[in-house]
């Protein structure tokens, strides 16, 4: 367990940033005033994240703001997500600059993202990140991506699970495109006509609610800011309720197949894990395996309550119209 002090610096391991030793925070220093950012992300399920930016952060979190389209508030009792850059240190950043004198000043578990730093402790719900050495544009991008893994966790935790998938809307219902990479998941969601609605082509959270309900949330497609393609946004307060899973496979002429709970769980699991793996390489053993069961276990349970399918597509068929009957036969 760590103190909030002056943060490690990048090249520090685990075992020396919780074995450091230091002077604990006074969180009742006088309260020195922060030019702070402050943003909301609502889930669909009733949760969501309090985004707050220290100074130096700001410019990075107004960025990923306005990607994922998030509206600026002031604090609204929802966890808070706190985003500090390198050269800030925690402790004053916290307790002096944010004046967060409700957070614990020690008990701090570090998670080394290697481009991002998490702290999480076991009495709150609030996540403190901040930046490793990552100066380039690319890197930068990755930073965004990584900033997801508390939102995705917390997810996780609830029954609900990220996709590697895009998301489009039919008369209010969602439908879920889910494949590899260069399967044709932005193929599908460029090609659809209206009134369809293509929502995200590449990342969806689906969550679910305190009464079993799923509803997905686009999330942005990074590739796009990674290789400069475009400047896209993504509503993520977004969502519709999910209808129906599809699993794409190339072919030559258009088909979909149902598929038992059995097969569509490993399919679920496989386009999840897509999206987690990315971060499942920095957590050791024990909860690397705790992470997997429960994302397995939310696999068989969104199974169950949400058919899903092999969707066949070529590459001149008009494959919505099979989508649409069967999410109107639902």
């Amino acid at each position: 367990m760590a103190r909030l002090k002056p943060c490690p610096t990048d090249n520090a391991t685990d075992n020396e940033t919780d074995n450091a030793t230091g002077n604990a925070i006074d969180i009742k220093q006088p309260f020195n005033t922060m030019q702070t950012t402050h943003y909301t992300l609502k889930l669909s399920n009733g949760h969501g994240w309090h985004i707050i930016a220290g100074k130096q952060a700001a410019p990075w979190v107004n960025r990923l703001a306005t990607i994922m389209e998030l509206k600026r508030s002031e604090l609204n009792g929802y966890p808070k997500l706190i985003f500090l850059d390198k050269d800030e240190d925690v402790g004053e950043a916290l307790f002096t600059g944010l004046n967060m004198t409700d957070m614990p000043g020690s008990g701090w578990r570090l998670h080394d993202l290697k481009w991002l730093h998490f702290y999480s402790h076991d009495d709150v719900p609030d996540k403190i990140c901040r930046f490793g050495n990552a100066d380039t544009h690319g890197l930068d991008i990755v930073r965004m991506w990584q900033a997801l893994h508390p939102i995705y966790e917390r997810a996780l935790g609830d029954g609900g699970l990220p996709f590697h998938a895009g998301l489009a809307a039919w008369n209010g219902k969602g439908v879920l495109f889910a494949a590899a990479g260069g399967t044709g998941k932005s193929t599908c969601c460029r090609r659809l006509p209206p009134p369809w609605k293509a929502l995200g082509d590449d990342e969806t959270l689906v969550v679910k609610d305190t009464h079993g309900t799923y509803a997905a949330h686009p999330f942005p497609t990074w590739s796009e800011y990674l290789f400069q393609r475009s400047e896209k946004t993504w509503d993520v307060e977004q969502h519709v309720p999910l209808s129906a899973l599809f699993f794409l496979e190339q072919a030559e002429r258009d088909e979909v197949l149902r598929i038992g709970t059995g097969q569509a769980s490993v399919s679920i699991t496989e386009s999840s894990t897509q999206i987690c793996r990315r971060d499942w390489r920095y957590l050791d053993k024990k909860e690397e395996v705790r992470r997997k069961t429960m994302l397995f276990d939310n696999a068989c349970t969104l199974a169950k309550e949400v058919p899903s399918y092999i969707l066949r597509v070529s590459l001149t068929g008009e494959f919505w119209k099979l989508i649409e009957e069967v999410v109107a036969s639902h």
